[in-house]
């Protein structure tokens, strides 16, 4: 149980979440099974948390400073305002592909923050983010194993 543990809390760290989670994990001998149920477990919690907080967090701090008001105002509504019939358009698939292809400074963290920039309902957000999440992890796993595969048969 401490491989699965293990494997769900490094699951949470940004930028890396199942891109170090899953080979750490089928590293250390944890099942295909286990390793994806963790990791994605342990990617979606903080994606969750990211998108029921910013909101508020941004609402107190702009309470507190009239520049960071007008900075946060300005670009929420900036963003919506130009992106909002292409992202009504091409959203759900460019928030799946933000989280779901394997690549740095992609992930879980970085499709919250573009969701809330655009103004996503959370259930919906979390739903995208899931299923991004979910690619993500079956394609590392089979990178992974491919990977595995290949070098057991040159040696």
């Amino acid at each position: 149980m401490m491989s699965e543990l293990t494997i769900f809390f490094v699951a949470m760290i940004p930028f890396l979440d199942v891109k170090l989670a899953i080979p750490l994990g089928l590293q250390m001998g944890v099942s295909t099974t286990n390793t994806f149920i963790f990791a994605l477990a342990g990617s979606i919690l903080p994606a969750a948390a990211v998108l029921a907080g910013l909101g508020p967090v941004l609402d107190y701090l702009s309470k507190k400073s009239k520049v960071l008001h007008k900075i946060v105002d300005a670009t929420l509504s900036r963003t919506r305002k130009e992106h909002s019939n292409k992202f009504k358009r091409y959203g759900a698939i460019l928030l799946i592909s933000i989280v779901g292809i394997p690549i740095p400074g992609s992930g879980t963290g970085t499709g919250s923050v573009v969701a809330f920039l655009f103004g996503v309902d959370y259930w919906k957000a979390l739903a995208l983010i899931t299923i991004g999440s979910s690619i993500a992890c079956l394609l590392m796993i089979a990178g992974v194993e491919s990977i595995e595969a290949l070098f057991h048969l040159f040696t």
